[in-house]
């Protein structure tokens, strides 16, 4: 789900990460001189979350990488942490680890009058490239891969706050 410059650097960083037991969840790349490079990891069995070690061991790895390929000519930062609590969803396969999770979806356009949903993940049909949500009244909602934009997970006090105001 990543294009152009971020895809490039994904596929190169990625066999690194796995290497060390990780995996890379997002970057979000610079966008011009002393711009951020953030690397958001997580362990690559996702049995346990990433631990400030980890993220610390990986940061040498992913400098000497950037260092080596010169991705970006121009000065930046780097940082390397865990993809916190609204975790991103990038990739197709990890959302069977979503299933029973609350998400905030964006959608690339309308889609049954709706350009954004908050619902609980019911399922995940590989074949027919589409998941289903259910919605707070209680009806299901189904998403085609093709219509996502964005997926990330809310965080359980993030959805009962929404619902006080």
């Amino acid at each position: 789900m990543w294009s152009g410059r971020a895809k490039d650097i994904f596929l190169k960083l990625e066999p690194l990460a796995n290497k060390m037991g990780l995996k890379v969840v997002e970057l979000d790349l610079p966008t011009g001189q002393n711009g951020v490079f953030r690397v958001y990891l997580d362990t690559l069995s996702g049995e346990k979350p990433i631990s400030i070690d980890e993220c610390s061991l990986f940061s040498p790895v992913v400098s000497d990488f950037l260092d080596a390929n010169d991705f970006f000519p121009f000065r930046y930062y780097l940082e390397v942490s865990s993809p916190g609590l609204d975790r991103p969803y990038r990739r197709w396969d990890e959302l069977h680890d979503a299933i029973g999770k609350t998400l905030k979806i964006k959608l690339s356009e309308l889609v049954q009058g709706r350009k954004r949903i908050i619902a609980e993940l019911v399922s995940v049909d590989d074949e027919k490239g589409e998941f289903t949500v259910r919605l707070d009244d209680g009806s299901d909602f189904v998403i085609a891969k093709g219509f996502v934009k964005k997926i990330n997970e809310v965080w359980k006090e993030e959805k009962k706050n929404e619902r006080k105001i």
